[in-house]
């Protein structure tokens, strides 16, 4: 068995995978996540958090506008292989 954690956007979506539990193919469990603070995923130990803000410090640092012309580059790219 695995198990899967799934957002749902709209009352559509819940349908649908009541649809799928009513033919046996999925369960739904209703219990609460008491660890999800505010973003979904699973919850950071305050050491690995601590950790992840002196990377953030000690990481080099680019201005604005060269951030913002990277972006541009990437931007054209992903496009070109959309197209």
């Amino acid at each position: 068995m695995q198990t899967l954690r799934v957002e749902l956007i709209n009352t559509d979506s819940l349908k649908a995978l009541e649809e799928l539990e009513s033919q046996q193919v999925i369960r739904i469990v209703n219990e609460p996540d008491a660890n999800s603070y505010a973003l979904p995923g699973n919850p950071v130990t305050d050491e690995d958090f601590r950790k992840w803000i002196d990377q953030a410090e000690n990481s080099p640092s680019i201005s604005l506008t060269e951030a913002k012309q990277q972006w541009a580059e990437q931007k054209k790219k992903l496009e070109n292989l959309i197209r």
